[in-house]
C-alpha cells in the first residue's frame, strides 16, 4: 500500500469532486457521487478517491452531507448485511475504512473494518505497519487524532527529505526498521542516525520534495528550470519555506547559496522583480530592507503605488511618488492623473515646510498639475528653505531647488545659497558651491574668506574647504586658501580642533564629536607628508607649541598621535618637554571648579538614571518589531545605547582626572588657573574680561575662558602689560594684558 487513502488510479472524478466541495454545491456532489455508485466498474476503481473526497468534506465541516454518502458507499460495496461483495483491494478498503472511522469514530463496526483491511494490506514488517503500531489507533481515546498522526508518520518513508531542527541539518530517511521501531536517517552533521518512530515527528521536520529546500537538496533539474524560466515561482517557494514578508538580502542569501551564481544575482533579480510586480501578487518595498511580500489577492503594481501614496506614511509615500514620476503617464495611465490632485491636496493639509518643499519639487515635474504649488513655494522663507534643503531625503537633488528659486524667486536664489553654504551638510555645500560659482562668484569669494577668518562660525564649511585645498581642488573662493602655507593650515586645524574639543566638553553634542573625527585625517593627509611639511616651516617655539597641543589632545587623535610626535622629534631632535610641561598641559589632569565637577556628576547621573534606562526600554520595544537583522529601530537604539555608554565611561574617566582649582595658589599678577583676566585686542580695540576656569565651568558667553582652549593656552603664564601674538584660526591677533586678579578676590 502507498499513502493512506491515496487514489488507486488516475482515471477518476476526484478533481471534480474536490472542486464541487470547495464551491459547496451539495446537489451536484450528491449527483456525481451517486453516479459513481451506480456503475460498479467505476466504483471499484474509485473507492480510494471517494474516501479521499469524503475525508476532505469532513475537514471542511460538511459532516451532514458526507456521512450518508460514505455509508451508502460502504453498503454498495457489499460490505453491509445484504450486499454481495465486489472485488475491492484491501488497500482501498482501508482507505474507505479510514473515512468511516473519521465520520463515525465511536462505531466499532467501522473501526474493525478499517483495522482488518489495513493489517491485511500491510505485512508485519512493512513500513506502514511500523508507523501503524506507533499510533495505537485501536486503543486511542481520540480515533481521529490517532489517524491524523498515522497520516503524518507515513510521510517519513525512505527517501523523504527531512530537517533536524536541533542543528544536524538536512538529510533523508534511509530506512524504517519495523522490528526495532526505529527510523534511520542520514543528516548533514549526523550520518546513519537512528531515531525512535515514537519521536520522529517531534525531532525531524518534513521537507516537501517540490519546496525550495527540497529542490536544493536534490539539486534537481526543476530548480534550474525555475531559475531560468519561472523566477516568480522560485521566489514564492523561498517565501513559503522561510516566511513572508522577507528582506531582499535574505532572499538573495538563500538563492545564491544553492541556486543562482552570486555574480549573476543583480541581473537575475532585476528580471525577477519586474515579473513579481507584473503578477500582481507581490509587494516589493522601495527602501531598505526592501521587503518582498506575497499577497492573498492580486493587486496591480500601479494600484499598489497609488494606494501607498494615499495611505502610507510620507517616508513610504514619497517613494511611491518617485516611481510614478519615473514611469510617467505612459507607464501608469490609470493613476497618473490622481498624482497631481493628491499632491496638491497634501499641500493644503498643513504640511510642514520640509514636506512642502518636497511636494513642490514633485509637482514641478507632474504633467498637467496646476500652478497652485507655486504660491506655496514662494511663501517658504529663506531660513525655512535652508532648513528644508538640509532635510531633503537621499534621492532628491538640491539643484532642483535652486533651479526653481532662479525661475520663481530670483532675488532669493543668492541669499539662500549663501546661508546654505555654511549649513552642516557637505552634500548641500557641494551643490551650493557650484550655484554660487555661477550666480555670485564675488559673494562666494567673500563668504569663503569669512570662513577662513572665523572658522568657528561654520566649522563644517571650514573643514570642507580645507579638504578641497589639500586635494588640490581649486576654484572660486579658494584662492586665498591656496596662498596659505601648510604651516598656517596646520595651525588653523589644531586651533579648530581645540575649539571643537572645548565645545564638545561644554555641550556634549554628537555632531561636534563627528567634526572632531574629521580633523585628524586632514592633519595626516598624504600619510603625514602634509604635517611634516608644515612642521619644517615652523620655528622651534611653534614646533614646541604643536608638540604640546598634540600631546594634550591625544585622545582626540587616536590613530596618528605617535606619528605626529615622531615627525616633530625628527625635525626638532632637541625637543624635550618632560620638565617644561605645566600641570595645565598634562592630559592626565583636568582642572575644574567644584561647580564644574558637580555639573559633570549631574550629567553622569542623568545618563545612568534617565537616558540609559530609557534607551533600554526603547531597545526592548524595537526588538518586539520583528526580525532583528532587518530592524532599523532596533539597530538605531543599539547605536544610541553604545554612544551613551561610551559617553558615560568618558565622564567617569574625566571625573577621576579632576583636580579642583585653587585660585589662591596663582602667582599675583600672572595669569593662572582661577585668574580673572582683562585684555585688549590691539587691532580692534575690543576689551574682554574672562575667568580662566575648567571645561565644564561655562563658555565665553558666560565670561569663562576654558584653560584648554586655544586662547586660554596663550593667556596662561602671561602677566600684566604683556603683549601676546595669539595665533587663532582666523589669523594672528595681538592682545595686551590689562589686568589680572583672582576670582576669589
Amino acid at each position: 500500500m502507498s499513502d493512506l487513502a491515496a487514489p488507486a488510479n488516475a482515471d477518476s472524478k476526484l478533481t471534480e469532486l474536490n472542486q464541487i466541495l470547495s464551491e459547496g454545491d451539495f446537489d451536484r456532489l450528491e449527483n456525481l457521487w451517486m453516479e459513481v455508485l451506480g456503475n460498479s466498474g467505476q466504483l471499484v476503481s474509485s473507492v480510494a478517491e471517494l474516501a479521499a473526497a469524503g475525508i476532505e468534506g469532513l475537514r471542511l465541516g460538511y459532516e451532514a452531507e458526507i456521512k450518508p454518502l460514505l455509508e451508502l458507499t460502504w453498503g454498495t460495496l457489499g460490505e453491509g448485511e445484504d450486499g454481495a461483495p465486489l472485488g475491492v483491494t484491501a488497500g482501498d478498503k482501508a482507505a474507505l475504512g479510514e473515512a468511516l472511522v473519521r465520520a463515525f469514530p465511536s462505531k466499532q463496526e467501522y473501526l474493525a473494518y478499517f483495522l482488518d483491511a489495513f493489517l491485511e494490506s500491510n505485512g508485519p514488517m512493512s513500513v506502514e505497519r511500523a508507523f501503524f503500531n506507533a499510533c495505537g489507533i485501536e486503543d486511542a481515546s481520540d480515533k481521529v487524532e490517532a489517524l491524523d498522526r498515522l497520516r503524518q508518520l507515513l510521510k517519513y518513508k525512505p527517501g523523504a527529505i527531512v530537517y533536524h531542527e536541533s542543528g544536524w541539518g538536512m538529510g533523508e530517511v534511509l530506512e524504517v526498521d519495523a522490528l526495532l521501531g526505529q527510523v534511520k536517517v542520514d543528516l548533514d552533521e549526523k550520518k546513519d542516525h537512528r531515531i525512535s518512530i515514537d519521536a520522529i515527528d517531534s525531532i525531524l521536520q518534513l521537507i516537501p520534495e517540490d519546496s525550495f529546500r527540497g529542490l536544493c537538496y536534490r539539486s534537481s533539474e526543476e530548480l534550474t528550470r525555475l531559475v531560468e524560466e519561472d523566477p516568480v515561482s522560485l521566489v514564492q517557494k523561498v517565501l513559503e519555506d522561510f516566511g513572508s514578508p522577507m528582506a531582499q538580502k535574505n532572499i538573495k542569501a538563500h538563492l545564491t547559496a544553492g541556486a543562482i551564481d552570486a555574480g549573476g544575482w543583480t541581473r537575475w533579480w532585476g528580471r525577477a522583480k519586474k515579473e513579481l510586480r507584473a503578477s500582481g501578487f507581490y509587494r516589493i518595498g522601495d527602501r531598505s530592507p526592501y521587503q518582498v511580500e506575497k499577497l492573498e489577492e492580486a493587486v496591480s503594481f500601479e494600484d499598489e503605488l497609488i494606494a501607498r501614496f494615499k495611505t502610507a506614511e510620507w517616508s513610504d509615500g514619497r517613494l511611491a511618488v518617485r516611481e510614478l514620476l519615473k514611469g510617467g503617464e505612459k507607464k501608469y495611465p490609470n493613476v497618473y492623473p490622481e498624482l497631481a490632485s493628491g499632491l496638491t491636496d497634501m499641500l493644503g493639509s498643513g504640511s510642514n515646510k520640509d514636506k512642502s518643499l518636497e511636494i513642490c519639487l514633485f509637482l514641478s515635474r507632474v504633467k498637467g498639475a496646476d500652478d497652485s504649488w507655486v504660491e506655496v513655494f514662494k511663501l517658504i522663507t529663506n531660513e525655512e528653505m535652508v532648513a528644508s534643503l538640509e532635510a531633503l531625503p537621499v534621492g532628491e537633488d538640491p539643484r532642483k531647488v535652486f533651479k526653481l528659486l532662479g525661475e520663481l524667486r530670483s532675488d532669493d536664489q543668492l541669499p539662500v545659497a549663501l546661508d546654505a553654504f555654511i549649513c552642516k551638510s557637505d552634500n548641500i555645500r557641494k551643490v551650493v558651491f557650484e550655484v554660487l560659482d555661477s550666480v555670485g562668484a564675488d559673494e562666494l569669494t567673500k563668504i569663503c574668506s569669512q570662513v577662513y577668518a572665523s572658522p568657528r562660525m561654520a566649522p563644517e564649511a571650514c573643514l570642507w574647504l580645507l579638504k578641497r585645498r589639500l586635494t588640490g581642488q581649486s576654484g572660486t573662493g579658494l584662492e586665498s586658501l591656496f596662498e596659505r602655507s601648510s604651516r598656517e593650515l596646520l595651525i588653523l586645524m589644531v586651533d579648530l580642533l581645540e575649539h571643537l574639543i572645548d565645545k564638545e566638553a561644554r555641550l556634549g553634542r554628537s555632531l561636534v564629536r563627528d567634526l572632531i573625527k574629521k580633523i585628524e585625517p586632514l592633519m595626516f593627509y598624504e600619510d603625514g607628508s602634509f604635517f611634516r611639511e608644515a612642521i619644517e616651516l615652523m620655528e622651534t617655539s611653534e614646533r614646541e607649541m604643536v608638540y604640546r597641543r598634540v600631546l594634550r589632545n591625544q585622545e582626540f587623535l587616536p590613530n596618528h598621535t605617535h606619528r605626529f610626535l615622531d615627525i616633530i622629534s625628527q625635525i626638532e631632535p632637541d625637543i624635550s618637554l618632560d620638565d617644561q610641561v605645566p600641570d595645565w598641559e598634562n592630559p592626565d589632569i583636568i582642572f575644574s571648579t567644584s561647580k564644574g565637577e558637580e555639573t559633570l556628576k549631574e550629567e553622569l547621573r542623568e545618563l545612568n538614571e534617565v537616558k540609559l534606562p530609557e534607551i533600554a526600554k526603547a531597545i526592548g520595544a524595537a526588538a518586539d518589531l520583528g526580525d532583528l537583522s532587518e530592524n532599523a529601530e532596533f539597530t538605531s537604539a543599539l547605536e544610541e545605547r553604545d554612544s551613551l555608554v561610551s559617553k558615560a565611561e568618558k565622564i567617569q574617566d574625566d571625573l577621576k582626572k579632576i583636580v579642583l582649582i585653587d585660585a589662591s595658589q596663582s602667582e599675583e599678577g600672572t595669569i593662572g588657573l582661577g585668574s580673572k583676566v582683562s585684555a585688549e585686542n590691539l587691532e580692534t580695540g575690543e576689551r574682554v574680561t574672562y575667568a580662566v576656569l575648567g571645561p565644564w565651568d561655562g563658555g565665553p558667553e558666560d565670561g569663562v575662558l576654558n584653560y584648554r582652549s586655544p586662547l586660554g593656552q596663550f593667556f596662561l603664564g602671561s602677566s600684566v602689560d604683556d603683549e601676546l601674538d595669539v595665533v587663532l584660526p582666523g589669523g594672528t591677533t595681538r592682545y595686551k594684558i590689562l589686568g589680572v586678579e583672582s576670582i576669589s578676590d
